[in-house]
């Protein structure tokens, strides 16, 4: 097989995005970078599912070695990019794609999907497509396309810099069975993100923006995926997961990533894809949404248990077969009366706290703690963040909630316009002034409440301050509304003196038992009990 030729972008006379910048595009999400890997590539596959097919995701980590690293070097890696060092003139510790692939041993994270579109389309940005698909160029040449996806879980293509990010090197591999202008096809690319440089160019020094591929060059200076049977033997040549024309889609292979070398990753990557896809892994979850997620580490297969039985994801999912209409548990409807609008539907649940997985032991497990938060999502049913509220003062309860906003296409968009690149928060700030910004901030609102006086009703009236009069007075004085019952507060009933005896019915003082969300408005509950007497008359 002959070598892939290595490109090398210039900067054009207008300008462009330096290495660098792409690379700062993702901002500091508020996940970890593992997590925020997954997240984006298997939110990124869900957008590119096909109609009515589940997802297949395969992940897999593995060390290359012998003779399969010499293929890596020899096949894809034999032109390299300039070093960081030489290329920028600043000292950098941090190790060039030379020294990785100069050393005896080399990781790869790859994160493959099946049942896609994969990255088809045009391979130039510059073609006019009509109404073709521009995911090739979208995925590997494009910065920050806005998302073709009607309520889909991305809203710019933003996270992919993330997949650069995790790899030590900053460097990527793509191989995609995809369609094409109605016809297979199937290719593959390397990309590396480094920093811009000067190199001379026909004896004559210019600048380059550090973005690089390998392909085959084309005949105007730039370069194209290789394609057809020449992909195919290059793919499997360096071990790639195999697929053919029936099993569309992309594999992404992270060169080098970045491990910690004191942090189970296996447990790690299971956690990842649980505590973000739950709600598309679910028993309940209809089929043609599911995905399936296979995970092999070091040639030995992984198990991912189901949400329904990795506590305390059986709570999360519970609350969104309700949310669903599928369960028979209480959901409550936010809505926005200024708007007359539904902004989505809640619905938490509470149970017995339950022995965690083993995977779920270790120190940085975001499930080892009591469950008491609710799972935001759009209707893409992905976990866009968890937001935190108050615990059961009693340890052996936990409770989850999830809640979902409406499909009404106003109120999705702007709750998905107000997430930040990583798509891991809902920031109505981010909105400007009008109705959208409106929606994100009743709702953020309303949610807030519901969480932090689910558990403890009183940690809902915020400050001393603020709380206004005491709920308890209040439910008091309902209480005189109540036939035969005192308006005094907690305790026995006055009995009414004088007179002939005779029975009569008794209304307890009304007693407080939490606040709750009914159609987007605080309400106390109270409980009386009745029972009958004899009293004089």
């Amino acid at each position: 097989m002959i070598p892939l030729d290595l490109h090398s972008e210039r900067f054009a006379p207008t300008g462009n995005l330096a290495g660098e910048g792409f690379r700062r595009l993702l901002g500091r999400p508020a996940l970890g970078l593992l997590q925020t890997v997954i997240r984006e590539a298997l939110q990124n596959s869900v957008d590119a599912a096909l109609h009515d097919r589940n997802v297949e995701i395969f992940l897999r980590f593995r060390t290359l070695e012998g003779e399969a690293l010499d293929r890596l070097r020899n096949l894809l890696f034999q032109a390299l990019p300039p070093e960081a060092k030489e290329a920028s003139g600043e000292q950098d510790d941090t190790p060039s794609l030379h020294d990785i692939l100069g050393i005896g041993r080399v990781s790869v994270l790859e994160i493959a999907d099946f049942n896609t579109r994969g990255l088809g389309g045009p391979t130039r940005a510059d073609v006019a497509t009509g109404t073709e698909q521009m995911d090739f160029v979208n995925f590997l040449r494009n910065v920050g396309a806005a998302r073709d996806m009607h309520h889909g879980g991305g809203t710019y293509g933003y996270g992919k810099t993330s997949l650069y990010a995790l790899s030590r090197v900053s460097t990527i591999i793509a191989d995609s069975q995809a369609i094409a202008y109605g016809e297979p096809v199937r290719r593959l690319m390397g990309c590396h993100l480094g920093p811009a440089f000067e190199a001379p160019v026909d004896d004559k020094p210019r600048r380059f923006t550090g973005r690089h591929w390998w392909g085959r060059s084309d005949s105007e200076g730039g370069v194209e995926p290789v394609e057809g049977v020449e992909a195919i033997e290059l793919s499997d040549a360096l071990g790639l997961p195999q697929r053919d024309e029936r099993r569309t889609g992309t594999t992404v292979a992270i060169l080098a990533p970045h491990v910690d070398g004191g942090v189970d990753l296996r447990a790690e990557l299971v956690e990842a894809v649980l505590w973000n896809f739950w709600p598309r892994m679910c028993t309940s979850t209809p089929e043609g949404r599911k995905i399936e997620v296979s995970l092999e580490f070091e040639g030995e297969k992984v198990i991912i248990p189901a949400p329904e039985d990795y506590p305390p994801l059986d709570l999360y999912a519970e609350a969104l077969r309700n949310v669903r209409g599928e369960g028979a548990g209480e959901v409550t409807t936010i809505r926005s009366p200024s708007l007359r609008s539904d902004l989505g539907r809640l619905s938490i649940v509470r149970g017995m706290y339950a022995r965690r997985n083993p995977i779920a032991q270790r120190e940085e497990s975001p499930m080892r703690a009591h469950a008491r938060a609710i799972a935001l999502m759009r209707p893409v049913e992905l976990v866009v963040r968890y937001l935190p509220g108050e615990p059961f003062a009693d340890q052996r309860f936990e409770w989850a909630g999830a809640f979902v906003c409406s499909k009404e296409d106003e109120i999705e968009s702007a709750f998905a316009v107000s997430e930040p690149p990583a798509h891991d928060d809902w920031i109505p700030d981010m909105l400007p002034k009008g109705r959208s910004k409106t929606a994100v901030n009743v709702a953020m609102r309303e949610l807030k409440l519901a969480a932090a006086g689910f558990a403890q009703p009183t940690a809902a009236l915020g400050a001393a301050h603020d709380k206004g009069p005491s709920v308890a007075k209040t439910a008091a004085k309902l209480g005189t509304l109540l036939t035969g019952a005192s308006g005094k507060g907690p305790g026995r009933p006055v009995s009414p003196g004088g007179g002939v005896s005779r029975k009569r019915i008794q209304i307890s003082s009304p007693r407080f038992v939490r606040l709750e969300l009914i159609d987007g408005r605080r309400v106390a509950k109270v409980r009386s009990r009745s029972y009958q007497r004899w009293e004089p008359a």
